[in-house]
């Protein structure tokens, strides 16, 4: 006979897909208990108390039947901690969230023990709200969340032979490669993938990879091909090796790089 254990946690809306006409599954990041899907039963009933009270990217309070065998949970009660209600009418930000919870979803495996992931996810929504440059939260983001999963890309020494890697020196990305290759070791291998890497694009990649904390980088480089060139290098990485959608990531980055001004839709006036 299966059994079930209420569990209360804080929770991070990752995915809403439709059960039935009612009801949804959703799909949270919480802090103890990893990716969890769970199903809220009468969520799209007006009057159901959990109407309205998560949405993607929000923080919730949860308390669900957690069953045996990795089934789905049964949510009891949700309640809104944070809605980031800064971010409504704001379809950057709001397409900035959506990336960064779908890609959390992809990169973690259903019930895995993630609380340095969750930790790094939280932070990241509340960053992307006051950012003045979305695109640095995001390239810290991806950076960050490659180190927890343990395949971070090597930059600070040439995968193949080991040699450091300077800065100065004519290298190359490959993500194949899993890093950066330095020119003899490009030359004997030659990866279909590589493309040739700045010592300025390295040296802010490196800077950004030995950060430990997730935080608003100053300074930002005015160079469009830097950051372009960055964009891909991760963008090829990230779909090399945890199968993200290359579509989807390159939406939310030239929506990042539209001019804020462009972005805000007034919200209707209370009448």
């Amino acid at each position: 006979m299966q059994t079930s254990t209420i569990i209360k946690t804080e929770a991070i809306t990752l995915r809403i897909a439709p059960f039935s006409n009612t009801s949804h599954i959703v799909t949270w990041l919480t802090p103890h208990h990893g990716k969890t899907a769970t199903v809220i039963k009468g969520a799209c009933r007006p009057k159901s108390p959990v109407f309205g009270q998560y949405d993607i990217g929000f923080l919730c309070e949860l308390l669900f039947y957690a069953r045996n065998h990795n089934g789905l949970h049964i949510v009891k009660e949700c309640s809104t901690i944070d809605s980031r209600r800064i971010c409504r009418g704001n379809w950057q930000i709001t397409s900035a969230i959506s990336y960064l919870c779908h890609l959390a979803a992809i990169a973690t495996p259903d019930g895995a023990h993630a609380p340095e992931l969750y930790s790094l996810l939280a932070s990241a929504l509340t960053q992307v709200t006051t950012a003045p440059h979305l695109n640095s939260i995001l390239f810290q983001f991806e950076l960050q969340l490659l180190k927890i999963l343990g395949i971070s890309p090597q930059l600070n020494n040439c995968t193949s032979c080991r040699t450091k890697t300077n800065r100065h020196q004519n290298l190359y990305f490959s993500a194949t490669a899993g890093g950066v290759l330095c020119a003899p070791c490009h030359a004997l291998s030659h990866p279909p993938d590589t493309l040739n890497i700045s010592g300025s694009t390295l040296a802010l990649l490196q800077r950004r990879q030995s950060s430990t904390k997730l935080h608003a980088v100053k300074g930002i480089p005015d160079s469009t091909t830097t950051q372009n060139q960055i964009q891909y290098l991760l963008g090829s990485f990230l779909t090399y090796h945890i199968d993200l959608s290359p579509t989807s990531r390159s939406i939310t980055y030239q929506t990042a790089n539209i001019p804020k001004s462009s972005t805000s839709i007034p919200l209707a006036s209370p009448k």
